[in-house]
């Protein structure tokens, strides 16, 4: 994630690790600048907590919009996000909150004529945050609808 927003942004990012003893630190660099360091006695550990301060701290220096782009509005007028719920998740990692959580709400019609409808809800520090879809015949686009929808709330609401 570091890497694609970074590139999308214009940035080189480089990441260097060093060892010394049973420790392994990575040093995040975003344009040659020092933006994040992290060190644990698993290298992968230290790379990823690294790269996570990074995001957090890039996070208040780039447009958060930089990270939801490919939104568009459907024939039915109904706004979707490309590759919604990976875009959440990510919303979710680099805010620190826990994950998105799906339900179905909806579940009718016979085997070959369903209809889904499905809620996201998200715990951010100061409420608990639930967003219903649109109706579809398959559960992935009913949680895409209501992923989308829950993206463009906190668009609107200021969490992003």
């Amino acid at each position: 994630m570091l890497y694609e927003i970074c590139q999308k942004n214009g940035k080189k990012v480089d990441i260097e690790q060093q060892r010394n003893g049973a420790k392994s630190t990575a040093n995040v660099y975003v344009d040659g600048e020092l933006v994040a360091s992290a060190s644990s006695d698993q290298k992968d550990i230290a790379r990823l907590e690294a790269a996570k301060a990074a995001l957090h701290k890039l996070e208040r220096l780039l447009p958060a919009t930089t990270m939801i782009r490919d939104c568009y509005v459907g024939i039915d007028g109904t706004f979707e996000v490309e590759a919604a719920k990976q875009k959440l998740y990510a919303i979710c990692g680099i805010k620190e909150w826990p994950k998105p959580v799906y339900s179905i709400v909806k579940d009718e019609g016979t085997p070959q004529d369903k209809k889904f409808v499905t809620a996201v809800q998200i715990a951010t520090p100061s409420a608990t945050l639930q967003m219903s879809g649109d109706e579809k015949s398959r559960v992935m686009d009913a949680e895409n609808s209501a992923t989308s929808l829950m993206i463009r709330a906190l668009q609107q609401h200021k969490y992003v």
